[in-house]
């Protein structure tokens, strides 16, 4: 019988000697021993070894040997069921498959698993010895596929989304709403950011998806147009042109104007355009948020340029939305991804959801 060399320091070696964790054209390197134990599995198993020269000789068998998932789910399963017909009943295969896919296991092992009488079986003292590992790295796999499954399927897996606070607010809620009906495993999370941070979200990965005003300056980024988004006017209640069912550019401009701060690209936009045609507008306040602009609006201190999806707010804060005209003037809105990160199947879904909203 082989002895064991007794030290931790040469489990450690076996160990090293003969696991290295990979994966390779869907084979398994298996190695049954811990770095504690490693020396001991071997004294144990080393009677059922048909080749036993040297004690590296043996790490080399145990250790460096392959077998396929098939063939440790063969054992597992015969160990489970000790008897042959009934294990290959389970496997969904052939008596005959069985027992060749265990004696090619039995042959890179170099020694046998089972003591078998007639179609009946039970481990011996080398597969008790493995049958433990064996089943851990079964169930692994499985576990593993089951949780890939899951994801391909939406039963699991998370969705990030970062926008400006309008489109959080307004366009994003019913998709939201509406993915989470048909997917409730998939967890949603949204970045509520400045349109300069939502770049920045999709650059890094942070995001899966970004939405932003379209401008020349993304070509880093996958862009696909969600949908035309015109400016508008809002106004207090009896404000003189909120008798015009259309206004024009040269009236908005004045107007004491309630706009976006100075730099934010929806503004930049606007004053481009409006460049085009000789029309400046005169600031009373520049803010950030729209929920502030109708707040100002309301009190008649002044009148609001913003976009079409911010008419549902005006709307709530009881206030009169007029559209511009001569010229019209639109941002387009833009689904942002990274071009080197794939989406999840979860996001990509979302992504397609978001396109058709827009589209219908």
């Amino acid at each position: 019988m082989l002895q064991a060399e007794g030290s931790e320091l040469a489990g450690r070696q076996a160990l090293v000697d003969g696991v290295d964790g990979s994966c390779t054209h869907g084979r398994l390197l298996i190695g049954w021993a811990c770095t504690r134990n490693a020396s001991r599995n071997v004294a144990r198993i080393g009677p059922h070894f048909k080749s036993r020269k040297t004690h590296n000789h043996i790490n080399q068998s145990v250790f460096t040997m392959k077998a396929s998932l098939a063939e440790l789910r063969v054992f597992v399963t015969l160990a489970e069921s000790g008897h042959f017909t009934r294990a290959a009943e389970r496997l969904g295969m052939s008596q005959s498959s069985l027992s060749a896919a265990l004696v090619k296991l039995e042959t890179q092992l170099g020694t046998r698993l089972f003591d078998r009488h007639t179609r009946a079986c039970r481990v011996n003292e080398a597969g008790a010895a493995l049958l433990p590992a064996a089943r851990r790295l079964v169930a692994d796999w499985d576990h593993m596929f089951a949780e890939a499954r899951d994801f391909a399927r939406f039963s699991r897996g998370r969705v990030t989304v970062a926008a400006p606070n309008a489109q959080c607010a307004l366009l994003l809620p019913p998709a939201i709403r509406a993915f989470r009906d048909t997917h409730p495993g998939v967890r949603m999370v949204l970045h509520d950011v400045p349109e300069h941070e939502v770049l920045a979200l999709v650059r890094s990965g942070a995001a899966d998806l970004g939405i932003a005003t379209q401008t020349d300056a993304r070509i880093d980024l996958v862009s696909t147009a969600l949908s035309a988004d015109e400016f508008i006017v809002v106004l207090p209640p009896g404000h003189p042109l909120a008798a015009r069912r259309t206004l024009e550019w040269a009236q908005v401009a004045r107007e004491p104007v309630i706009g976006y701060l100075a730099g934010n690209p929806v503004r930049r936009l606007l004053e481009e355009k409006l460049a085009e045609r000789g029309i400046a507008l005169e600031y009373a306040f520049e803010i950030a948020l729209p929920w502030t602009m109708m707040g100002l609006a309301r009190e008649g201190l002044g009148i609001a340029v913003v976009t079409m999806a911010l008419r549902p707010l005006a709307q709530w804060h009881g206030l009169e939305v007029r559209a511009v005209g001569r010229p019209q003037i639109a941002r387009t809105m833009t689904l942002l991804r990274a071009p080197g990160n794939s989406l999840s199947p979860a996001a990509a879904a979302f992504r397609e959801l978001l396109l058709g909203s827009a589209s219908a």
